[in-house]
């Protein structure tokens, strides 16, 4: 009767119990998934890791997106598996181990399978927020810079190089950049153009004539068209400044026109060491960019040509005044001197005009 107790009480493990205390043990790990969704821009390889972990492989692969079907697993040590997002197939999964997957493995994929495809959407999602979220804070410096370039304008700045210097310094963190120049052709000396760097330096003028001549500010500058070069090593229109640099060589550049009316006002260029950096949305941003800095630049020299022209005035009718009283004095060639100033500011008044065009 003993015997018989004793046969009655001892009982075989239950598969399914080990089954439940498995699939409990590898959920309580999920928040490590979800973990690495949140932490890593590529989450595949840590969770190609984890989920080998979970299904005791000795190696998986996680393939996404899946192809036109999961293969067959008729042999017993490959285990393969849909990766869902709800009832949508992104992908699939392919274990192998040396001694057979089981029951418990199997039922451990199906779950692991709709962890992996959260796991995947969430990073996508938060790829996706972290993307929107950078370019609402690009976009909120931009406003901020184009307050400056704003500032700057109504502040009366009357030297142009000045003024060139504080603009060009904002500009290549606004579109992605990593150093700018600014090329200038002053209005009343076009032989005599300007080229600042956004580093604080001004080029010689031998210097800023042969970018205006053969580098790509100055083929931007002749055919009042913007221009992308995702290669400079490679490209016949970048005039290369590797001589000139001592920071890492400039691999891709766009420039813009800076326009005013029909007035070319010069151009301005950002560069990057890395390739194929720019595309359209910073080439537009930097055209938005270059109507602040024209319209600035714009004023500057309106100012200073009409601070020179009012000179010019004060001066002309001091003269006058003198010339006449030394002709009503008997004086005859005070009527020559008298004449020629009239001369002078004809001429001025000439400029002015050609100038007042481009108002």
């Amino acid at each position: 009767m003993s015997a018989m107790t004793s046969r009655s009480n001892t009982t075989s493990p239950d598969p399914s119990s080990n089954c439940s205390r498995r699939l409990r043990d590898a959920l309580a790990s999920c928040g490590d998934f979800f973990m690495v969704g949140r932490r890593q821009a590529d989450p595949l390889p840590t969770l190609r890791d984890l989920a080998a972990d979970w299904l005791q492989a000795e190696s998986l692969e996680i393939i996404v997106p899946a192809s036109a079907g999961l293969p067959c697993a008729d042999e017993p040590g490959l285990l393969c598996g849909p990766i869902m997002i709800g009832r949508r197939v992104i992908g699939r999964i392919e274990a192998r181990r040396s001694r057979p997957f089981d029951v418990e493995d199997r039922a451990l994929l199906g779950a692991l399978g709709q962890i992996l495809g959260s796991v995947l959407e969430y990073s996508t999602l938060q790829s996706q927020l972290d993307q929107h979220y950078h370019e609402a804070q690009a976009n909120a410096d931009t406003l901020d810079r184009m307050l400056n370039f704003g500032r700057l304008v109504v502040s009366a700045v009357t030297d142009p190089q000045h003024l060139a210097l504080e603009l060009v310094t904002q500009v290549p963190a606004m579109v992605t950049g990593e150093r700018a120049s600014l090329l200038l052709i002053p209005h009343d000396r076009p032989d005599t153009p300007m080229l600042v760097l956004s580093n604080g330096i001004v080029a010689s003028t031998e210097r800023a004539r042969e970018v205006r001549d053969s580098g790509l500010a100055g083929l931007v500058f002749s055919s009042r068209a913007p221009m992308i070069i995702d290669e400079t090593n490679t490209d016949h229109r970048w005039l290369a400044l590797n001589a000139h640099e001592n920071d890492a060589p400039s691999r891709c550049a766009m420039a813009v026109p800076l326009i005013w009316g029909e007035r070319l006002l010069g151009a301005l260029t950002v560069t990057t060491s890395q390739t194929h950096l720019f595309s359209t949305p910073q080439l537009n941003l930097l055209e938005l960019v270059a109507c602040h800095i024209s319209l600035a630049i714009h004023a500057t020299d309106t100012d200073t040509y009409l601070t020179r022209m009012r000179d010019v005035v004060v001066g002309a009718i001091s003269d006058m005044s003198q010339q006449l009283a030394a002709a009503r004095a008997g004086d005859v060639a005070a009527l020559d001197r008298m004449e020629a100033i009239l001369c002078h500011l004809s001429a001025s008044q000439r400029v002015m005009h050609g100038f007042g065009t481009c108002i």
